[in-house]
């Protein structure tokens, strides 16, 4: 829960820029109080094998401590920071994120395309007067581009592309030479990233077309200061733009008023991309909105501290969707909670959103077969599309389903990345209670008692309870040896 009498942090670790935004509430809305943003260009810094250099990763570490230097004295709850695209991409953002979070001093979290996606449209709907009729949404970053229709405050279809202005400009115009052929080119390669969407998009239609984040706010910038654009962008004057590149005839001899002079390097890619969103969409005319990612981070964090958090809404709209057993979810869950709750374990904790969701997902693998469940769910939660949910947190939920019964793999949890060292413990009561509710009704005669000591779970049910019930007494016995390969003893009663 954020202190609402305390300034809240939205960083967005892009592709081409880092930004970070600082606010105070007003009337339960962000202010804008402070706003940094700088050039780092992470994408240029992969290399063949998407790693990131060590001088990239530097700039960026240098970045991310002047960052922390502001916003050091707010509290954890109050900061929100994640990365995009080319941390997504990169092979060795594992190792990168933990140098941040310490140059920060702050967790960072990668978000998937999607999860993306929904927050850049959180921000540009917040930054707009609300209508009831649809509206396109466009961001173009460093790495990826993000396209989503929706009304008012909800989003209708969210896509992210892998194309953005660094990454096209490093593949067409890698020589910084600008050619009417590099260019048609880079436009009809957007074209067909598009092309399995945009029949989808155009089918659902809009009727106002909104671009977000640095360089369609930059282009249209450019458009306005030279083509009397008026804060329109129109494919004429974009068309109208590409020619004076092509004529410049390279990166380093582009100059006219409006064009950042950080972003000149890689405007033409931006440019190429959003040419190729307007053929493709058959888009009219657009224009740019001030909110973005970071202001959807701000939106994200105020929401939740009202008590409305996204991510409950994605594991209900799971339940629906996969027709779970939520009263049998609700008694595990319970179970498991109360066992959570005697250990003393830290109540605001994401373990203990993790156990929950575990606990409500963990037949989601029965929507394809019954053999290895647990195998299927794990699959489906780790490649679904989870509005709210980074990276990290949706790849440990994917494990725990993956774990709830058979051999407690320890392999997959040492193997998964920045998974928190408590897991284990978390898994462990997750197989319990399935265990322990494995009968599928409410047992009013059992009350568990748990103790954890020196790696000693010891379980204590009322006298005579396992005599009577000798399938949960052999569960309980097989589980012995599986809770050993964590390290752990399980006794019993």
């Amino acid at each position: 829960m954020i202190n609402t009498k305390r300034q809240l942090a939205a960083i967005d670790l892009g592709s081409n820029s880092f930004h970070m935004v600082v606010a105070r509430l007003e009337n339960n809305q962000p202010l804008t109080i402070d706003a940094i943003k700088e050039m780092v260009r992470l994408a240029a810094g992969l290399d063949e094998r998407n790693f990131i250099s060590e001088q990239k990763m530097e700039e960026a570490l240098a970045c991310l401590s002047r960052f922390g230097q502001r916003i050091k004295d707010l509290p954890a709850e109050n900061v929100s920071a994640v990365g995009t695209m080319t941390l997504r991409k990169a092979r060795n953002s594992c190792s990168f994120l933990a140098r941040a979070e310490k140059a920060l001093g702050f967790p960072i979290n990668i978000v998937a395309g999607q999860e993306e996606a929904r927050l850049v449209y959180q921000g540009v709907a917040h930054s707009m007067v609300q209508t009831e009729t649809n509206r396109l949404v466009i961001d173009i970053g460093g790495g990826s581009t993000e396209f989503i229709i929706g009304k008012a405050y909800n989003p209708i279809m969210m896509e992210s592309l892998n194309m953005g202005c660094v990454n096209f400009t490093n593949q067409w115009f890698e020589t910084g030479e600008i050619t009417k052929k590099r260019v048609k080119n880079a436009i009809l390669s957007a074209r067909r990233k598009l092309e399995w969407i945009s029949g989808e998009y155009l089918n659902e239609g809009w009727q106002e077309c909104i671009g977000s984040s640095g360089t369609i706010k930059n282009l249209s910038k450019i458009l306005s200061e030279n083509y009397q654009a008026n804060g329109i962008i129109d494919y004429q004057n974009l068309h109208k733009l590409s020619e004076f590149f092509i004529s410049a005839g390279h990166i380093n001899d582009i100059a006219l008023p409006g064009l950042s002079e950080k972003r000149a390097p890689v405007i033409i890619g931006g440019l190429c991309v959003l040419m190729g969103a307007f053929e493709e969409l058959q888009i009219e005319s657009m224009q740019a909105s001030e909110g973005a990612l970071r202001e959807g981070l701000l939106n994200d964090m105020i929401e939740t501290a009202q008590g409305h958090d996204i991510r409950l809404d994605t594991i209900t709209n799971l339940e629906l969707r996969y027709r779970l057993d939520i009263a049998q979810s609700g008694r595990i869950s319970h179970t498991a909670l109360q066992m959570y709750d005697q250990l003393g374990l830290d109540e605001t904790s994401n373990l203990r959103l993790l156990l929950i969701w575990a606990s409500k997902l963990h037949e989601i693998g029965l929507s394809i077969s019954h053999n290895n469940y647990p195998r299927h769910g794990g699959y489906i939660i780790e490649q679904s599309d989870l509005p709210g949910f980074s990276r990290e947190m949706q790849n440990t939920l994917g494990l725990m389903v993956r774990l709830q019964r058979g051999k407690l793999h320890m392999k997959l949890i040492e193997e998964s990345p920045r998974c928190d060292t408590d897991i284990v413990v978390i898994i462990i009561l997750l197989r319990l209670a399935i265990n322990l509710e494995r009968s599928r009704d409410w047992d009013t005669s059992r009350h568990v008692k748990i103790k954890l000591k020196e790696k000693t779970f010891k379980v204590v049910f009322p006298s005579g309870y396992l005599d009577s019930h000798p399938l949960t007494k052999a569960d309980l016995t097989q589980e012995k040896q599986e809770i050993a390969r964590a390290g752990y003893k399980l006794k019993f009663n």
